[in-house]
């Protein structure tokens, strides 16, 4: 955020500050700041938390019905299998393979992109 902002700019801002607010009142900015900062880490926290729960009723819907789902069409498979002397597939396990969303991720690792995504390289 003040990547650019050198030592003399902070030491100019904090002089105008001071001049403009006196060494009195200057602690009590800085305790209405913390509080402000507080109050807006407690209320992105609690909206980020009511966001992931939202997001998990929904993908626990679709997570039960694909499996439903995979589990209707093996049954509807099995005849069609034994009548054309196919053996049947091994079921695949049950647990669901999301992916891996960034924040969890190890600092320093790439998800690999899927093969249709990936940029071919030039020759030169």
């Amino acid at each position: 955020m003040f990547e650019n902002v050198g030592s003399g700019e902070i030491l100019l801002i904090l002089l105008v500050i001071l001049i403009f607010f006196g060494p009195k009142k200057i602690p009590e900015l800085a305790q209405s700041l913390g509080k402000g900062m507080r109050k807006f880490n407690d209320a992105k926290s609690s909206i980020e938390s009511q966001v992931k729960t939202v997001m998990k009723e929904p993908l626990e819907a679709i997570t039960g019905a694909k499996q439903g789902f995979e589990a209707k069409m093996r049954e509807i498979a099995e005849p069609l299998h034994a009548e054309l002397k196919i053996p049947a597939p091994q079921a695949q396990p049950t647990t669901p393979s999301l992916p891996t969303p960034p924040e969890t991720m190890a600092r320093g690792t790439v998800a690999e992109a899927p093969e249709s995504a990936k940029i071919p390289e030039r020759e030169a």
